[in-house]
């Protein structure tokens, strides 16, 4: 019997979502304030290693805002509140995790629920996606390689559902690359270079030039290539790898960059003659 067509998310979904990735967040923070990088200043760590603030209403822009209203009372009073609780909390005990989990996710909860169906409803995610799945740069970088980012152009399918999908786009974006910026070749960084499924996409050349995997304590950033681990070909919490971040205090896929020209992109998409 065949799989059922996965149907789209629905708004209740989605705002379970964003309660289930807020409170991963909350306890990555607690986490990283207790055991991981205790000298890290609490705003410092809550602005860049996660995105809570983009998911509330304190921000009145889209899904990537192009200003950061830090500033701003709508954001800073809420700050405030989690960092009072951050203090109260700050040991590394199970119950002091559980309790700045619970309580900071209140303090933050309204204002999820205000913006929450604006992010429902917001299609900029894919705005700027020129190949399918994959969003090519503007320029070169300095050795000339393009680099390009990653999303779900298939939701609610996953990316791995057609075997077909990620050649397709890669084959736009090798044309491109070529065609347009007279690329050397491609290169990205993402969690995905750590999932043997996505490196299967990819000619050996990719696989030959990863580089070690990011420092899951120094290098940990705001955006998907880091959180886009949690988020489900659904767009739902992705709750096998946030058990496993909970069991473990670490991501499950490390970022990893890598690169390779476009004659071994050519030569690996030359066994897809039908794209």
């Amino acid at each position: 019997m065949s799989k059922p067509e996965p149907l789209p998310k629905t708004l209740e979904e989605h705002r379970e979502y964003l309660y289930g990735i807020v409170k991963l967040q909350l306890f990555y923070l607690h986490l990283r304030q207790t055991e991981q990088d205790p000298n890290e200043p609490f705003r410092d760590a809550i602005r860049n290693r996660v995105d809570i603030y983009r998911k509330t209403e304190a921000n009145p822009e889209a899904l990537n805002p192009v200003t950061l209203h830090f500033d701003e009372p709508a954001w800073l009073v809420m700050e405030d509140q989690a960092l009072a609780l951050m203090e109260k909390y700050n040991s590394s005990s199970e119950s002091d995790r559980k309790n700045f989990e619970e309580e900071a996710f209140l303090v933050f909860k309204d204002s999820i629920d205000q913006r929450c169906e604006r992010d429902y409803l917001d299609p900029s995610g894919l705005a700027n996606y020129q190949c399918g799945s994959l969003r090519h740069n503007l320029e070169l970088d300095r050795n000339g390689y393009l680099g390009f980012h990653i999303a779900n152009s298939v939701c609610p399918h996953s990316i791995f559902d057609d075997p077909l999908h990620i050649p397709r786009c890669m084959k736009a974006l090798v044309k491109a690359a070529e065609e347009t910026y007279h690329a050397k070749g491609l290169t990205t960084g993402t969690w995905l270079n750590s999932s043997e499924r996505w490196l299967a996409c990819f000619p050996q050349a990719w696989k030959d030039n990863l580089s070690a995997p990011a420092d899951p304590v120094r290098s940990v950033a705001w955006h998907y290539g880091w959180w886009g681990q949690f988020i489900s070909a659904r767009r739902t919490l992705q709750k096998k790898n946030a058990e496993f971040m909970r069991a473990n205090k670490t991501f499950p896929f490390l970022p990893r960059a890598s690169h390779a020209t476009l004659d071994e992109f050519k030569e690996h998409l030359a066994q897809f003659p039908d794209l």
